[in-house]
Formats: C-alpha cells, sequence, structure tokens
C-alpha cells in the first residue's frame, strides 16, 4: 500500500512539475528533430522510465512467485510425510512397548 501511495506522490511531482514547465522545446535526436511542448516530453520520458522498470521487475516477481508457490507445495507434502511417520512411529513404539512388557 505504502508503494502505492508513494508511486501517486511521485506521479503528482512529475505532473505538477511537467505542466509548470510547457513551454516548446526543440527535440533533435539523429537525424530527426521536432518541436513539442516540454510537458509531453517530460511525461514520455517518466512513461518510458515506469515500463523500464516493469519490464525489468516482473519476470523476477513471477519468478519469486513461482519459487514460493513450490515452497508452499513441498512445506504440504513434507508435514504430510512427517504425520505419517509419526503415526508409524507410534505404531512401532506400541508394538515394541507391547513386546516388552510380556
Amino acid at each position: 500500500m505504502q508503494y502505492l501511495l508513494l508511486a501517486f506522490l511521485f506521479a503528482l511531482l512529475v505532473s505538477v512539475f511537467a505542466v509548470q514547465n510547457s513551454f516548446p522545446v526543440t527535440v533533435s535526436f539523429f537525424a530527426w528533430s521536432f518541436q513539442t511542448s516540454l510537458v509531453i516530453l517530460i511525461l514520455a520520458a517518466a512513461i518510458f522510465g515506469v515500463l523500464t522498470v516493469l519490464s525489468l521487475v516482473m519476470p523476477v516477481q513471477f519468478r519469486l512467485q513461482r519459487r514460493l508457490h513450490q515452497s508452499k507445495q513441498l512445506q504440504k507434502d513434507l508435514e504430510i510425510e512427517n504425520e505419517k511417520l509419526r503415526i508409524q512411529l507410534a505404531k512401532e513404539l506400541s508394538k515394541f512397548t507391547g513386546n516388552q512388557t510380556e
């Protein structure tokens, strides 16, 4: 929740900054050259940055979620096996203690 709040605050600050700097600028990139509003340029750069970060974070997030799911499944399987072994041990101990008293 706090990440969402920080992201919203950052977006608000970028928007205010962009609107306050709305004069036209000339953008040159290799052979291209065009004029646009600085607002559009700032917002486009911010959106490109967000998309870049998401493209780097999402595969890691999916991998971690998959590993967490596998770990939880392994934990359940081991708990079931542990319970079966406890029951088997209790049966063996009851046989052993039953033979000792006779």
